[in-house]
Protein backbone atom coordinates (compact mmCIF):
# COMPACT_ATOMS: atom_id res chain seq x y z
CA UNK A 1 0.00 0.00 0.00
CA UNK A 2 1.32 3.48 -0.58
CA UNK A 3 2.24 5.51 2.89
CA UNK A 4 2.50 9.06 3.90
CA UNK A 5 4.71 9.79 6.69
CA UNK A 6 3.17 13.35 8.80
CA UNK A 7 5.62 14.61 10.87
CA UNK A 8 5.34 18.13 13.15
CA UNK A 9 2.06 17.60 13.70
CA UNK A 10 2.87 20.27 16.69
CA UNK A 11 4.64 22.44 16.34
CA UNK A 12 4.96 26.48 17.04
CA UNK A 13 7.59 26.75 14.77
CA UNK A 14 7.78 27.09 10.66
CA UNK A 15 11.43 26.27 10.46
CA UNK A 16 14.05 23.90 10.50
CA UNK A 17 17.70 23.17 10.61
CA UNK A 18 17.60 19.43 9.19
CA UNK A 19 14.72 17.07 8.00
CA UNK A 20 13.79 15.06 11.07
CA UNK A 21 16.12 12.35 11.37
CA UNK A 22 13.79 9.30 12.69
CA UNK A 23 11.12 9.74 10.21
CA UNK A 24 13.89 9.72 7.62
CA UNK A 25 15.38 6.24 8.83
CA UNK A 26 11.68 4.94 8.16
CA UNK A 27 11.08 6.46 5.13
CA UNK A 28 14.28 4.76 3.78
CA UNK A 29 13.88 1.14 4.88
CA UNK A 30 10.28 1.60 3.23
CA UNK A 31 11.80 2.76 0.42
CA UNK A 32 14.59 -0.11 0.59
CA UNK A 33 11.38 -2.68 0.71
CA UNK A 34 9.90 -1.24 -2.87
CA UNK A 35 7.17 0.63 -0.79
CA UNK A 36 5.43 3.57 -2.00
CA UNK A 37 6.36 6.29 0.66
CA UNK A 38 5.68 10.38 0.85
CA UNK A 39 6.50 12.27 3.73
CA UNK A 40 5.58 15.83 4.82
CA UNK A 41 6.77 17.78 7.13
CA UNK A 42 4.29 20.12 8.79
CA UNK A 43 6.99 22.62 10.34
CA UNK A 44 7.57 23.76 6.93
CA UNK A 45 4.32 25.45 6.72
CA UNK A 46 1.70 22.73 6.58
CA UNK A 47 -1.70 22.90 8.14
CA UNK A 48 -4.08 20.13 8.89
CA UNK A 49 -6.04 21.38 5.48
CA UNK A 50 -3.18 20.88 3.08
CA UNK A 51 -2.57 16.99 4.52
CA UNK A 52 -6.14 16.48 3.70
CA UNK A 53 -5.93 17.57 0.66
CA UNK A 54 -2.83 15.96 0.19
CA UNK A 55 -4.18 12.59 1.40
CA UNK A 56 -7.03 12.87 -1.38
CA UNK A 57 -4.94 13.49 -3.91
CA UNK A 58 -2.27 11.36 -3.57
CA UNK A 59 -4.70 7.56 -3.00
CA UNK A 60 -2.92 6.42 0.32
CA UNK A 61 -3.64 3.65 1.54
CA UNK A 62 -2.00 3.99 4.98
CA UNK A 63 -1.00 7.35 6.81
CA UNK A 64 1.71 7.71 9.88
CA UNK A 65 2.84 9.85 12.55
CA UNK A 66 5.44 10.02 15.25
CA UNK A 67 3.93 11.27 18.58
CA UNK A 68 5.46 13.13 21.11
CA UNK A 69 4.35 13.09 25.12
CA UNK A 70 3.68 16.90 24.52
CA UNK A 71 0.98 18.07 22.97
CA UNK A 72 0.02 13.87 22.23
CA UNK A 73 -3.65 14.66 21.50
CA UNK A 74 -2.87 16.97 18.53
CA UNK A 75 -1.36 14.04 17.04
CA UNK A 76 -4.77 11.84 17.40
CA UNK A 77 -7.08 14.62 16.83
CA UNK A 78 -5.27 15.04 13.13
CA UNK A 79 -5.83 11.19 12.70
CA UNK A 80 -9.55 11.32 13.76
CA UNK A 81 -9.97 14.01 11.07
CA UNK A 82 -7.61 12.40 8.56
CA UNK A 83 -10.32 8.95 9.50
CA UNK A 84 -13.49 11.05 9.10
CA UNK A 85 -12.70 12.31 5.78
CA UNK A 86 -11.33 8.73 4.63
CA UNK A 87 -13.24 6.19 6.78
CA UNK A 88 -11.00 3.29 4.39
CA UNK A 89 -7.60 4.69 5.32
CA UNK A 90 -5.40 3.01 7.91
CA UNK A 91 -4.36 5.46 10.60
CA UNK A 92 -0.85 4.32 12.50
CA UNK A 93 1.24 5.93 14.89
CA UNK A 94 4.59 5.29 16.72
CA UNK A 95 6.94 7.00 17.99
CA UNK A 96 8.39 8.20 21.87
CA UNK A 97 4.87 8.45 23.34
CA UNK A 98 3.27 5.00 21.74
CA UNK A 99 6.68 3.78 22.63
CA UNK A 100 6.59 4.49 26.56
CA UNK A 101 2.33 4.11 26.34
CA UNK A 102 2.21 1.03 24.73
CA UNK A 103 -1.02 -0.51 23.64
CA UNK A 104 -3.24 2.09 26.77
CA UNK A 105 -3.35 4.86 23.56
CA UNK A 106 -5.20 2.03 21.10
CA UNK A 107 -7.49 2.05 23.95
CA UNK A 108 -7.55 5.41 24.77
CA UNK A 109 -8.28 6.42 20.59
CA UNK A 110 -10.51 4.50 18.34
CA UNK A 111 -9.06 6.94 15.45
CA UNK A 112 -6.18 4.78 15.40
CA UNK A 113 -5.58 1.84 13.90
CA UNK A 114 -1.85 0.50 14.91
CA UNK A 115 0.10 1.33 17.07
CA UNK A 116 4.36 1.21 16.84
CA UNK A 117 6.41 0.13 19.46
CA UNK A 118 10.63 1.06 19.46
CA UNK A 119 12.25 1.28 16.55
CA UNK A 120 10.00 0.45 13.92
CA UNK A 121 11.79 0.44 10.60
CA UNK A 122 11.82 -3.31 10.11
CA UNK A 123 8.46 -4.00 12.39
CA UNK A 124 6.40 -0.98 9.91
CA UNK A 125 8.02 -2.38 6.39
CA UNK A 126 6.24 -6.22 7.68
CA UNK A 127 3.40 -4.70 8.12
CA UNK A 128 3.26 -2.67 5.27
CA UNK A 129 4.64 -5.74 3.83
CA UNK A 130 0.69 -7.80 5.00
CA UNK A 131 2.54 -9.79 7.54
CA UNK A 132 0.24 -11.30 10.12
CA UNK A 133 0.04 -8.92 12.60
CA UNK A 134 0.27 -11.21 15.18
CA UNK A 135 4.24 -12.22 14.14
CA UNK A 136 5.43 -8.43 13.89
CA UNK A 137 7.13 -7.70 17.05
CA UNK A 138 6.00 -4.04 19.03
CA UNK A 139 2.76 -4.15 17.23
CA UNK A 140 -0.52 -3.44 19.02
CA UNK A 141 -3.66 -3.80 17.27
CA UNK A 142 -7.11 -4.72 17.64
CA UNK A 143 -8.70 -8.46 17.34
CA UNK A 144 -11.72 -9.61 15.41
CA UNK A 145 -13.33 -9.05 19.06
CA UNK A 146 -11.67 -5.52 19.68
CA UNK A 147 -9.43 -6.73 22.16
CA UNK A 148 -6.09 -4.59 22.32
CA UNK A 149 -2.81 -7.08 21.85
CA UNK A 150 0.44 -6.87 21.64
CA UNK A 151 3.95 -7.52 21.57
CA UNK A 152 7.17 -7.17 22.81
CA UNK A 153 9.17 -4.65 20.83
CA UNK A 154 12.91 -5.76 19.55
CA UNK A 155 15.74 -3.22 19.00
CA UNK A 156 17.74 -3.81 16.10
CA UNK A 157 21.50 -4.89 17.45
CA UNK A 158 23.42 -4.48 14.18
CA UNK A 159 22.78 -0.69 13.09
CA UNK A 160 24.53 -1.06 9.99
CA UNK A 161 22.03 -3.27 8.81
CA UNK A 162 20.03 -0.15 9.35
CA UNK A 163 19.89 1.94 6.33
CA UNK A 164 20.87 5.63 6.93
CA UNK A 165 18.06 8.23 5.09
CA UNK A 166 18.56 9.72 1.53
CA UNK A 167 14.97 11.67 2.09
CA UNK A 168 14.51 11.31 -1.09
CA UNK A 169 10.58 11.93 -0.77
CA UNK A 170 11.75 14.98 1.40
CA UNK A 171 11.45 18.55 0.39
CA UNK A 172 14.89 18.84 1.32
CA UNK A 173 15.64 22.39 -0.26
CA UNK A 174 13.00 23.88 2.35
CA UNK A 175 15.72 23.15 5.18
CA UNK A 176 18.74 24.99 6.18
CA UNK A 177 21.78 23.93 5.73
CA UNK A 178 22.40 21.15 8.23
CA UNK A 179 22.46 17.21 8.34
CA UNK A 180 21.33 15.26 10.95
CA UNK A 181 23.55 12.08 12.19
CA UNK A 182 23.26 9.85 14.50
CA UNK A 183 26.17 7.11 15.04
CA UNK A 184 25.11 5.08 18.64
CA UNK A 185 21.31 4.38 20.09
CA UNK A 186 20.92 4.18 23.38
CA UNK A 187 21.61 5.29 26.82
CA UNK A 188 22.76 3.77 29.97
CA UNK A 189 22.68 6.72 32.58
CA UNK A 190 19.79 6.83 35.44
CA UNK A 191 18.91 10.16 35.43
CA UNK A 192 15.86 10.81 37.16
CA UNK A 193 14.12 12.72 34.13
CA UNK A 194 15.03 11.12 30.90
CA UNK A 195 12.99 8.90 28.98
CA UNK A 196 15.89 8.40 26.09
CA UNK A 197 16.87 4.49 28.24
CA UNK A 198 13.24 3.71 27.89
CA UNK A 199 12.65 4.39 24.15
CA UNK A 200 16.02 3.44 22.85
CA UNK A 201 17.25 1.07 25.41
CA UNK A 202 19.93 0.89 28.05
CA UNK A 203 22.82 0.15 26.18
CA UNK A 204 24.51 1.97 23.86
CA UNK A 205 24.43 0.21 20.03
CA UNK A 206 27.24 1.60 17.51
CA UNK A 207 27.39 2.18 13.96
CA UNK A 208 30.51 1.19 12.64
CA UNK A 209 32.70 3.99 11.55
CA UNK A 210 33.41 2.96 8.20
CA UNK A 211 29.34 3.10 7.23
CA UNK A 212 29.14 6.20 9.03
CA UNK A 213 31.56 8.20 6.47
CA UNK A 214 29.70 6.81 3.83
CA UNK A 215 27.04 9.03 5.34
CA UNK A 216 29.14 11.74 5.55
CA UNK A 217 30.82 11.06 2.00
CA UNK A 218 27.26 10.75 0.39
CA UNK A 219 26.42 14.14 1.35
CA UNK A 220 29.52 15.79 1.17
CA UNK A 221 29.43 15.17 -2.57
CA UNK A 222 25.87 16.73 -3.16
CA UNK A 223 27.29 19.84 -1.19
CA UNK A 224 26.50 19.49 2.52
CA UNK A 225 29.45 20.57 4.92
CA UNK A 226 26.93 21.20 8.17
CA UNK A 227 26.69 17.84 10.10
CA UNK A 228 24.89 17.81 13.66
CA UNK A 229 25.77 14.45 15.56
CA UNK A 230 22.49 13.88 17.28
CA UNK A 231 23.40 10.44 19.41
CA UNK A 232 22.49 10.96 23.02
CA UNK A 233 26.11 9.43 23.90
CA UNK A 234 28.43 10.40 20.94
CA UNK A 235 31.66 10.08 23.20
CA UNK A 236 30.57 7.65 24.99
CA UNK A 237 33.46 4.96 23.28
CA UNK A 238 36.17 7.22 23.14
CA UNK A 239 38.47 5.61 20.53
CA UNK A 240 35.53 5.39 18.58
CA UNK A 241 35.60 9.40 18.38
CA UNK A 242 39.35 9.27 17.33
CA UNK A 243 38.31 6.47 14.60
CA UNK A 244 36.07 8.48 13.24
CA UNK A 245 38.00 11.67 13.34
CA UNK A 246 41.07 9.83 11.04
CA UNK A 247 38.52 7.98 8.92
CA UNK A 248 37.24 11.97 8.25
CA UNK A 249 40.69 12.61 7.38
CA UNK A 250 41.51 9.73 5.16
CA UNK A 251 38.58 10.37 3.35
CA UNK A 252 39.84 13.91 2.60
CA UNK A 253 36.08 15.41 3.71
CA UNK A 254 37.68 19.39 4.51
CA UNK A 255 35.92 22.71 5.32
CA UNK A 256 33.38 20.76 7.56
CA UNK A 257 31.33 22.38 10.70
CA UNK A 258 30.60 19.52 12.79
CA UNK A 259 28.17 19.61 15.66
CA UNK A 260 26.91 18.00 18.40
CA UNK A 261 24.01 20.03 19.79
CA UNK A 262 22.54 16.90 21.83
CA UNK A 263 25.24 17.35 24.43
CA UNK A 264 28.20 15.52 25.32
CA UNK A 265 28.68 14.22 28.73
CA UNK A 266 31.39 15.77 31.11
CA UNK A 267 33.19 12.79 31.94
CA UNK A 268 33.57 11.56 28.25
CA UNK A 269 35.62 13.94 27.18
CA UNK A 270 39.52 15.05 27.58
CA UNK A 271 41.41 17.63 26.26
CA UNK A 272 43.27 14.81 23.38
CA UNK A 273 39.94 13.99 22.24
CA UNK A 274 38.84 17.70 21.42
CA UNK A 275 41.68 18.84 20.25
CA UNK A 276 41.43 15.63 18.01
CA UNK A 277 37.61 16.97 17.00
CA UNK A 278 38.52 20.29 16.43
CA UNK A 279 41.36 19.00 13.91
CA UNK A 280 38.12 17.52 11.97
CA UNK A 281 35.96 20.35 11.81
CA UNK A 282 33.88 20.06 15.51
CA UNK A 283 32.89 23.52 15.93
CA UNK A 284 30.43 23.45 18.86
CA UNK A 285 28.56 20.62 21.06
CA UNK A 286 26.24 20.95 24.37
CA UNK A 287 27.16 19.82 27.83
CA UNK A 288 24.32 18.84 30.09
CA UNK A 289 25.20 20.29 33.06
CA UNK A 290 21.74 19.71 34.61
CA UNK A 291 22.75 21.51 38.19
CA UNK A 292 25.05 23.63 39.79
CA UNK A 293 26.23 21.91 42.65
CA UNK A 294 26.96 17.79 44.16
CA UNK A 295 23.65 17.78 46.34
CA UNK A 296 21.45 18.20 43.33
CA UNK A 297 23.08 16.17 41.15
CA UNK A 298 22.74 13.23 43.23
CA UNK A 299 19.14 14.02 43.52
CA UNK A 300 19.21 13.78 39.77
CA UNK A 301 21.24 10.42 39.54
CA UNK A 302 23.29 12.32 37.03
CA UNK A 303 26.32 10.75 37.98
CA UNK A 304 28.98 13.33 37.19
CA UNK A 305 30.21 15.42 39.82
CA UNK A 306 30.59 19.10 39.48
CA UNK A 307 34.45 19.17 39.71
CA UNK A 308 34.35 16.82 36.67
CA UNK A 309 31.53 19.44 34.97
CA UNK A 310 33.48 22.34 35.51
CA UNK A 311 37.09 21.11 34.10
CA UNK A 312 35.23 20.26 31.07
CA UNK A 313 33.36 23.20 30.65
CA UNK A 314 36.66 25.23 31.52
CA UNK A 315 38.37 22.35 28.67
CA UNK A 316 36.05 23.24 26.26
CA UNK A 317 35.80 26.95 26.15
CA UNK A 318 40.15 27.24 26.53
CA UNK A 319 40.01 25.20 23.29
CA UNK A 320 37.70 27.71 21.44
CA UNK A 321 34.42 25.51 21.33
CA UNK A 322 31.36 26.76 20.80
CA UNK A 323 29.94 25.67 24.19
CA UNK A 324 26.07 25.22 25.00
CA UNK A 325 25.00 24.91 28.92
CA UNK A 326 21.55 22.72 29.79
CA UNK A 327 20.17 23.19 33.22
CA UNK A 328 17.08 22.05 34.36
CA UNK A 329 15.98 23.54 38.28
CA UNK A 330 12.82 22.57 40.58
CA UNK A 331 14.37 19.25 41.59
CA UNK A 332 12.93 17.32 44.72
CA UNK A 333 15.32 19.03 47.37
CA UNK A 334 16.48 21.55 44.87
CA UNK A 335 16.16 25.08 46.76
CA UNK A 336 16.47 28.84 45.68
CA UNK A 337 20.05 28.80 46.67
CA UNK A 338 20.45 25.90 44.79
CA UNK A 339 19.37 27.52 41.65
CA UNK A 340 21.82 30.66 42.02
CA UNK A 341 24.57 27.73 42.24
CA UNK A 342 23.63 26.53 38.46
CA UNK A 343 23.81 30.50 37.58
CA UNK A 344 26.79 30.82 39.14
CA UNK A 345 28.65 28.30 37.04
CA UNK A 346 26.94 29.70 34.08
CA UNK A 347 28.27 33.04 34.34
CA UNK A 348 31.64 31.65 35.37
CA UNK A 349 32.67 30.54 31.64
CA UNK A 350 32.82 31.89 28.48
CA UNK A 351 30.17 29.83 26.91
CA UNK A 352 28.11 30.66 23.63
CA UNK A 353 24.84 30.33 25.42
CA UNK A 354 22.99 28.42 29.01
CA UNK A 355 19.81 27.15 28.48
CA UNK A 356 17.18 26.81 31.83
CA UNK A 357 14.91 24.10 31.41
CA UNK A 358 11.65 23.88 34.10
CA UNK A 359 11.77 20.36 35.01
CA UNK A 360 8.88 18.04 33.58
CA UNK A 361 8.27 14.78 34.53
CA UNK A 362 7.06 12.34 31.87
CA UNK A 363 5.85 9.16 31.59
CA UNK A 364 7.88 6.41 32.94
CA UNK A 365 10.49 8.31 34.05
CA UNK A 366 11.68 8.10 38.21
CA UNK A 367 10.69 11.28 38.54
CA UNK A 368 7.46 10.76 37.53
CA UNK A 369 7.16 7.99 39.73
CA UNK A 370 8.41 10.59 42.90
CA UNK A 371 5.34 13.11 42.18
CA UNK A 372 3.25 10.18 42.27
CA UNK A 373 4.65 8.96 45.59
CA UNK A 374 4.16 12.61 46.67
CA UNK A 375 1.05 13.50 45.48
CA UNK A 376 2.90 16.14 44.29
CA UNK A 377 0.82 17.01 40.86
CA UNK A 378 -0.22 20.84 40.29
CA UNK A 379 -3.18 19.13 37.76
CA UNK A 380 -4.07 16.29 35.98
CA UNK A 381 -0.35 15.38 34.00
CA UNK A 382 -1.42 14.25 31.14
CA UNK A 383 -3.42 17.14 30.59
CA UNK A 384 -0.70 19.47 31.58
CA UNK A 385 2.07 17.58 29.01
CA UNK A 386 -0.86 17.86 26.34
CA UNK A 387 -1.48 21.65 26.86
CA UNK A 388 2.14 22.39 27.14
CA UNK A 389 3.52 25.16 24.96
CA UNK A 390 5.87 23.05 22.67
CA UNK A 391 8.00 26.13 22.29
CA UNK A 392 9.42 26.67 25.89
CA UNK A 393 12.38 28.83 24.28
CA UNK A 394 9.31 31.54 23.97
CA UNK A 395 6.60 30.50 26.25
CA UNK A 396 5.31 32.78 29.07
CA UNK A 397 4.62 29.45 30.69
CA UNK A 398 7.72 28.05 31.21
CA UNK A 399 7.65 28.42 35.22
CA UNK A 400 4.19 26.84 35.17
CA UNK A 401 4.86 23.92 37.65
CA UNK A 402 4.20 20.41 36.58
CA UNK A 403 4.70 19.51 40.65
CA UNK A 404 5.71 21.51 43.65
CA UNK A 405 7.97 20.82 46.33
CA UNK A 406 8.54 21.81 49.91
CA UNK A 407 11.17 23.76 48.92
CA UNK A 408 10.33 25.64 45.78
CA UNK A 409 6.17 26.42 45.84
CA UNK A 410 4.07 28.36 42.78
CA UNK A 411 5.16 31.88 43.92
CA UNK A 412 9.35 30.34 43.79
CA UNK A 413 9.14 28.77 40.43
CA UNK A 414 7.30 31.67 38.98
CA UNK A 415 9.85 33.82 39.68
CA UNK A 416 12.60 31.84 38.77
CA UNK A 417 11.07 31.49 35.47
CA UNK A 418 11.39 35.04 34.85
CA UNK A 419 14.87 35.22 36.54
CA UNK A 420 16.20 32.50 34.13
CA UNK A 421 14.78 33.83 30.98
CA UNK A 422 16.75 36.82 31.30
CA UNK A 423 19.91 35.30 32.58
CA UNK A 424 19.99 33.12 29.30
CA UNK A 425 19.12 36.63 26.81
CA UNK A 426 22.38 37.98 28.82
CA UNK A 427 24.34 34.97 28.34
CA UNK A 428 23.74 34.53 24.83
CA UNK A 429 24.12 38.39 24.27
CA UNK A 430 27.70 37.83 25.52
CA UNK A 431 28.46 34.16 23.77
CA UNK A 432 27.41 36.16 20.58
CA UNK A 433 29.92 39.12 21.00
CA UNK A 434 32.54 36.57 21.19
CA UNK A 435 31.47 34.54 18.34
CA UNK A 436 31.42 37.81 15.93
CA UNK A 437 34.57 39.18 17.49
CA UNK A 438 36.22 39.10 14.27
CA UNK A 439 33.50 41.68 12.53
CA UNK A 440 35.26 44.76 15.21
CA UNK A 441 32.57 47.33 16.79
CA UNK A 442 29.79 45.80 14.81
CA UNK A 443 29.76 42.82 17.41
CA UNK A 444 28.20 44.81 19.66
CA UNK A 445 24.92 45.57 17.90
CA UNK A 446 24.84 42.14 15.81
CA UNK A 447 24.55 40.62 19.61
CA UNK A 448 22.29 42.71 20.48
CA UNK A 449 19.83 42.40 17.51
CA UNK A 450 20.42 38.24 17.48
CA UNK A 451 19.52 38.40 21.41
CA UNK A 452 16.44 39.75 21.45
CA UNK A 453 13.14 37.88 21.50
CA UNK A 454 11.96 39.30 17.95
CA UNK A 455 15.32 38.07 16.48
CA UNK A 456 14.98 34.54 18.27
CA UNK A 457 11.07 34.45 17.16
CA UNK A 458 12.56 35.15 13.65
CA UNK A 459 15.32 32.45 13.50
CA UNK A 460 13.14 29.59 14.63
CA UNK A 461 11.06 30.34 12.13
CA UNK A 462 13.23 30.91 8.85
CA UNK A 463 15.51 28.66 7.07
CA UNK A 464 16.66 31.88 5.52
CA UNK A 465 17.78 33.27 8.66
CA UNK A 466 19.08 29.90 9.97
CA UNK A 467 21.28 29.64 6.84
CA UNK A 468 22.40 33.40 6.95
CA UNK A 469 23.92 32.90 10.68
CA UNK A 470 25.84 29.70 9.72
CA UNK A 471 27.62 31.71 7.05
CA UNK A 472 28.21 34.73 9.12
CA UNK A 473 29.25 32.27 12.20
CA UNK A 474 31.37 29.97 10.21
CA UNK A 475 32.93 31.85 7.38
CA UNK A 476 34.40 29.58 4.06
CA UNK A 477 31.76 26.77 5.07
CA UNK A 478 28.59 25.55 3.85
CA UNK A 479 27.29 24.69 0.91
CA UNK A 480 27.45 27.20 -2.04
CA UNK A 481 24.83 27.22 -4.80
CA UNK A 482 26.13 27.44 -8.01
CA UNK A 483 24.01 28.89 -11.18
CA UNK A 484 23.75 25.31 -12.30
CA UNK A 485 21.20 24.95 -8.87
CA UNK A 486 22.95 22.21 -8.01
CA UNK A 487 24.65 22.03 -4.47
CA UNK A 488 28.41 21.64 -4.28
Amino acid sequence: MKVLLLYNVYSDELGSSRPPLGTGYLAQALSDAGIDCDVLDMKLGYPEKDVLDMIGRGGYGCVGVTVYTVGHKKFFALLGSIKERYPSIITVAGGPHITIMGKKVLEEYGQMDFAFMGEAEDSFVRFCSGEEHARIPGLAFRDAGGIVRSSPFERPVDLDEVSWPRYEKFELEKYANEIGIITSRGCPYPCIFCSVGLTLGKKVRVRSIGKICDELEYWYARGKRIFNFLDDNFTFYRDRVFGLCAEIEKRELKGLTLRASNGIRADRMDREMLLRMKEVGFRSFGIGVEAGNDKVLKALRKGESMEQIENAISLACDLGFEVSLFFVYGAPGETLDDVEDSIRIARKYPVFKADFYNLIPFPGTQLWQWVEDHNAWTGDPMEMLNSMDKNLRFSRETGRPFFTTKELGDAERSMLASRLRKTTLQLQKKGIERVFAKYGVMRYPLAWLASTMFFQRLFFNSNFIRKLSDRVRYRRTGSVQLNTGVER
